[in-house]
Protein backbone atom coordinates (compact mmCIF):
# COMPACT_ATOMS: atom_id res chain seq x y z
CA UNK A 1 0.00 0.00 0.00
CA UNK A 2 1.06 3.23 -0.81
CA UNK A 3 -0.22 6.65 0.87
CA UNK A 4 0.36 10.42 -0.44
CA UNK A 5 -0.72 13.92 1.00
CA UNK A 6 -1.62 16.59 -1.78
CA UNK A 7 -1.06 19.62 0.59
CA UNK A 8 -2.34 21.79 -2.18
CA UNK A 9 -5.88 20.08 -2.53
CA UNK A 10 -6.08 18.73 1.01
CA UNK A 11 -6.55 14.90 0.03
CA UNK A 12 -4.88 11.61 1.01
CA UNK A 13 -4.23 8.92 -1.81
CA UNK A 14 -4.13 5.35 -0.92
CA UNK A 15 -2.99 3.01 -3.23
CA UNK A 16 -4.24 -0.19 -2.62
CA UNK A 17 -3.18 -2.01 -5.80
CA UNK A 18 -1.71 -0.61 -9.16
CA UNK A 19 -3.90 -1.44 -12.02
CA UNK A 20 -6.23 0.09 -15.13
CA UNK A 21 -9.26 1.79 -13.66
CA UNK A 22 -12.37 1.41 -14.95
CA UNK A 23 -14.65 3.43 -13.51
CA UNK A 24 -14.39 5.72 -9.91
CA UNK A 25 -17.57 5.56 -7.34
CA UNK A 26 -18.11 8.29 -4.61
CA UNK A 27 -18.87 6.41 -1.60
CA UNK A 28 -19.64 9.01 0.70
CA UNK A 29 -19.46 12.78 -0.13
CA UNK A 30 -15.45 13.73 -1.15
CA UNK A 31 -14.53 9.89 -0.71
CA UNK A 32 -13.98 7.98 -4.60
CA UNK A 33 -12.93 5.00 -5.02
CA UNK A 34 -11.51 3.74 -8.05
CA UNK A 35 -11.97 -0.04 -9.51
CA UNK A 36 -10.82 -2.40 -11.72
CA UNK A 37 -13.13 -3.93 -14.56
CA UNK A 38 -13.75 -7.06 -11.99
CA UNK A 39 -15.08 -4.25 -9.44
CA UNK A 40 -11.31 -4.57 -7.39
CA UNK A 41 -10.78 -1.48 -5.29
CA UNK A 42 -7.41 0.46 -6.96
CA UNK A 43 -7.07 3.65 -5.14
CA UNK A 44 -9.24 5.77 -2.93
CA UNK A 45 -8.78 9.49 -2.57
CA UNK A 46 -10.16 11.27 0.36
CA UNK A 47 -10.55 15.25 -1.08
CA UNK A 48 -10.15 17.99 2.28
CA UNK A 49 -8.83 15.34 4.35
CA UNK A 50 -8.32 17.91 7.01
CA UNK A 51 -11.48 18.29 7.67
CA UNK A 52 -12.72 14.88 8.18
CA UNK A 53 -9.81 13.13 10.17
CA UNK A 54 -8.59 16.42 11.79
CA UNK A 55 -5.62 18.73 11.05
CA UNK A 56 -1.94 16.93 11.15
CA UNK A 57 1.35 16.62 9.32
CA UNK A 58 0.59 13.20 7.51
CA UNK A 59 3.86 12.31 7.64
CA UNK A 60 2.49 8.85 8.67
CA UNK A 61 -0.76 6.97 9.35
CA UNK A 62 -1.94 3.95 11.36
CA UNK A 63 -4.42 1.77 9.86
CA UNK A 64 -5.44 -1.58 11.32
CA UNK A 65 -2.55 -1.48 14.16
CA UNK A 66 0.23 -1.17 11.45
CA UNK A 67 2.01 2.55 10.71
CA UNK A 68 2.35 3.34 7.07
CA UNK A 69 4.77 6.16 5.62
CA UNK A 70 2.84 9.18 4.05
CA UNK A 71 4.59 11.10 0.38
CA UNK A 72 3.98 14.54 0.12
CA UNK A 73 3.00 15.02 -3.11
CA UNK A 74 3.01 19.02 -3.03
Amino acid sequence: MKIAYDKKVDSLNLTLKTGKVARTLEIAPEIFLDVDKKGDPLYLEIVGVSEKIGKGNFSKINIGGKSFPVSSLA
